[in-house]
């Protein structure tokens, strides 16, 4: 009778010790079910973005300085917030003034005489101005559009011909 060799005596133990491990590798699972827990970070998404990074008042005539101010015509920009979280844009003048650029005396025009609404009908009873900080937009997460309306206030006795011009900060944050 042929012997056989110890090696292969050994094939069958070492078959069930790799299954029993394998096996051992799906801790967590009930039969023919098994749950794995995943997780992923999620960051603050904010971002603002504007239609335009300059805005044109444009030239007032007779008319306007009769009727005490002229407004841009349209929306004079479009402000976008993409948030996944409650946000805040606040928006105002950099400086309390208009900066001037001409020939005659520096009128010293104040920013208070940029209105702003966020819609046109808005403007004929806006108290909203650049000379100071305001909240233009309060919201929950959202991804909206604001428009913006522009009105500039002029006067015979004190805008003096030149190029006036000032700049605005728009700031987002995240309460």
């Amino acid at each position: 009778m042929a012997r056989v060799p110890r090696s292969w005596m050994l094939l069958p133990l070492v078959l069930l010790i790799a299954t029993a491990r394998q096996a051992g590798a799906q801790l967590g699972c009930s039969g023919a079910t098994c749950t794995v827990e995943i997780s992923m970070p999620v960051t603050d998404v904010l971002r603002l973005s504007l239609s335009a990074s300059s805005i044109a008042l444009g030239s007032p005539d007779d008319a306007d300085y009769q009727a005490g101010y002229k407004d841009v015509a349209g929306a004079a920009v479009n402000v976008t917030v993409k948030a996944n979280r409650s946000f805040v844009v606040q928006l105002g003048g950099i400086a309390g003034s208009f900066s001037y650029a001409g020939t005659l005396t520096n009128p010293v025009k104040p920013s208070s005489d940029l209105r702003w609404a966020i819609s046109a009908a808005g403007l004929a009873s806006t108290t909203n101005h650049m000379g100071t900080s305001a909240t233009l937009l309060a919201s929950p997460a959202a991804f909206v559009t604001q428009p913006l309306f522009l009105r500039t206030r002029w006067s015979f006795a004190t805008d003096v011909p030149g190029t006036y011009s000032l700049a605005i900060s728009f700031t987002l944050s995240a309460p």
